[in-house]
Formats: structure tokens, C-alpha cells, sequence
């Protein structure tokens, strides 16, 4: 059987099942094949071997129930970089670049600054794509997550980065006395109950997503813990839901009562970043 053979005989089971349902699954493709998107989409008419069949049409099925793409194919680019995912990490973001671009930005003028501490670190995409684009900094990277620990140890030596980005099972703050010159935190943010009735729900990991009553609970635990310990001149940078920015501001001017506190837009013109420089 071609590959054109294979798309025709298999498109009712797939077609539809998300909004990009074509290109998802040329990306499956060209990632069982070996080759490039531009490859498959221009030899329609290889001969695909039985493994090929096999490994494209059990991974189909669990398209079509609803296992996310970058799951399927155990991968996804962030920053411009490629990480290792797994149903243990969330599905790096494309509006979550944008911690890593005002932290970069921070970092770019105040040139002492050098450790920096990523809570929930996950996959570690944000821990790793600042020390890959900060070559002078060091980053603690935190997560509750043995399994999701596991997957950022995986990508920390892809990037050959051992000696500068140090992986710590830990709920919230490390159990280091290391005094942080930025604090990242993409906390779970969403309300229990919203997040039972978003598509993503059951799909990607609840603990990496489900942020209490209204949200809030593991910000309200993070500010309490930060308040004694952060030393002055401190950026904190937290990702936050549009919905939750007066609370968050709230949150943060209580801890620290003589910080400058700003939020930041996405690329959707969504309120999506908490900046809080002590």
C-alpha cells in the first residue's frame, strides 16, 4: 500500500477530529517515516512497509480518541527548540514564550544577575531555553513531578545543559538557602470546575493544570513562601489567566508592598504575564 492508498483509506477515521486534523497528521506521518513534512507531502506515492501500516494506524486510533499530537509523537518545539514530552508534562505553548522573553530582557539589564530558580518546571522547556539563550546563568528547575522530572532530565542532556541547569523534586520552593535573581513560575491556574469542562481536561496532566477553587490556591501558597526569602531587586514572573490579573496583583502587592508590579500581554492581546520586580 502507497502512502496515497493509506491517506484515502484512513481519512473518514481521522478527518475532522480537531481543526488542524490534515496537517496533525502529516506531522505523524513524517515523524513515523523519518522524513520531512515537504518529503511526505510530495511522495504520495511510497510504498509504505507493514511496520510502517502498523505503527501509522495504532498511533491513528489514538488520534482519533483524543491523545494530543505532540504525545503521539513524543515532541514539540518551544522557543525554537525541539523537547521531549509525555502525558507526564504538559504541551509547551507558544504564549508561555513570552516568560521567557521578558526574563531574557530582565537578564539583559541587570548583567549580574545570575541564578535563577523555574517552578513547575515540567518539561523544562522555560529552565532550558533561558540558559541555552543566557549563557551566564544557572537555573534551578523545580517540579513536584517525579515522572515530569524524568522528562527534563531527558532534555536537560539532549542540551548537554547538567552543569548549569540542576533538576529538584520540590513542592514550590527548593529546599536550597540559594538566593534567586529571578523567579519563574507556571503554576496550574485553572478553577476545578472550568477545568472539567475544557477540551483538555483528562487529555493533558490535571496536576499540571488544576489550580484549585478559583485558580489561585498554589500563587497564594508561592507568595506566602516567597515573602521572607526574596531578597530585594528579585523579578518574579508568573503565567496567569487574563481573568485572574486583579487577584494577582493583589496577591503580589501584599507580599511585597514596595514592588513594581506590571502584566504583560500576549500575541493574542490576552493579559497573560505577572511581573513582579521587588
Amino acid at each position: 500500500m502507497n502512502l496515497d492508498e493509506f491517506l484515502k483509506k484512513t481519512s473518514p477515521s481521522w478527518k475532522g477530529v480537531t481543526e488542524t486534523s490534515e496537517l496533525d497528521v502529516s506531522v505523524l506521518i513524517s515523524h513515523v517515516l523519518g522524513r520531512s513534512r515537504t518529503w511526505v507531502l510530495s511522495h504520495r506515492e511510497h510504498e509504505l512497509s507493514t511496520t510502517q501500516i502498523q505503527e501509522l494506524e495504532q498511533k491513528l486510533e489514538l488520534y482519533r480518541r483524543g491523545v494530543p499530537l505532540p504525545y503521539l509523537i513524543g515532541k514539540w518545539e518551544f522557543f525554537g527548540h525541539e523537547f521531549f514530552v509525555t502525558e507526564a508534562t504538559l504541551i509547551p505553548r507558544p504564549e508561555t514564550e513570552l516568560m521567557v522573553e521578558e526574563v531574557l530582557s530582565w537578564l539583559e539589564k541587570h548583567p549580574s544577575a545570575t541564578h535563577v530558580l523555574d517552578i513547575g518546571t515540567g518539561s523544562g522547556c522555560i529552565a532550558i531555553s533561558l540558559a541555552l539563550s543566557c549563557e551566564r546563568i544557572c537555573v534551578v528547575a523545580s517540579d513536584i513531578s517525579l515522572a515530569a522530572l524524568r522528562v527534563a532530565q531527558r532534555n536537560v542532556a539532549k542540551f548537554q545543559l547538567q552543569k548549569r541547569v540542576l533538576l529538584v523534586s520540590a513542592s514550590l520552593l527548593p529546599p536550597l538557602a540559594k538566593k534567586f535573581d529571578v523567579i519563574c513560575a507556571n503554576l496550574p491556574y485553572i478553577p476545578s470546575e472550568r477545568l472539567k469542562r475544557l477540551p483538555i481536561y483528562g487529555k493533558e496532566p490535571t496536576l499540571a493544570l488544576d489550580g484549585g477553587s478559583d485558580g489561585l490556591d498554589l500563587y497564594r501558597a508561592l507568595f506566602d513562601a516567597l515573602q521572607p526569602s526574596v531578597p530585594k531587586g528579585c523579578l518574579i514572573a508568573c503565567e496567569i489567566d487574563s481573568a485572574q490579573v486583579s487577584e494577582m496583583k493583589t496577591l503580589a502587592r501584599k507580599a511585597f508592598p514596595e514592588a513594581k508590579i506590571a502584566v504583560i500581554k500576549d500575541l493574542s492581546n490576552r493579559e497573560r504575564l505577572l511581573k513582579v520586580e521587588v
